[in-house]
């Protein structure tokens, strides 16, 4: 019995957390959404930059797949990685909810951003 109350416990103070860092990062009248632009998703492992290129500086690297959205996209730095090349690069936003934190004004490099083709149908050339 002891054992359910410790995980139940903290299960409240994990969602109590989580529920204290949505509240706060949703107060902001103007913070974008996922769904500003072309709604997609960017994989795990992905470095957020400031500009289509790998020597740029990074602004945060993805733990998960989060939500973004496109903006548009540029021809960028030719990158190879996981049998995949493009120089496609996506400009937008991505949303990490765990950590409350939205990456706006970056540069996700093609292979990362799940829109199914490089440059994807429907998204504009910067």
């Amino acid at each position: 019995m002891s054992k359910r109350s410790v995980s139940t416990t903290a299960a409240g103070l994990v969602l109590g957390a989580t529920l204290s860092l949505l509240g706060t990062a949703g107060t902001a009248e103007a913070a974008p959404s996922a769904t500003d632009g072309y709604p997609t998703t960017v994989q795990a492992h992905s470095n957020l930059r400031d500009a289509p290129n790998t020597s740029s500086r990074i602004w945060g690297t993805t733990t998960q797949v989060l939500e973004a959205g496109i903006e548009c996209y540029t021809l960028g730095q030719r990158v190879t990685a996981g049998g995949y090349t493009t120089n496609v690069w996506y400009y937008g936003t991505a949303i990490d909810y765990d950590i409350g934190h939205i990456y706006s004004n970056v540069w996700m490099w093609g292979g990362n951003v799940n829109v199914g083709a490089d440059p994807a149908p429907g998204i504009d050339r910067c």
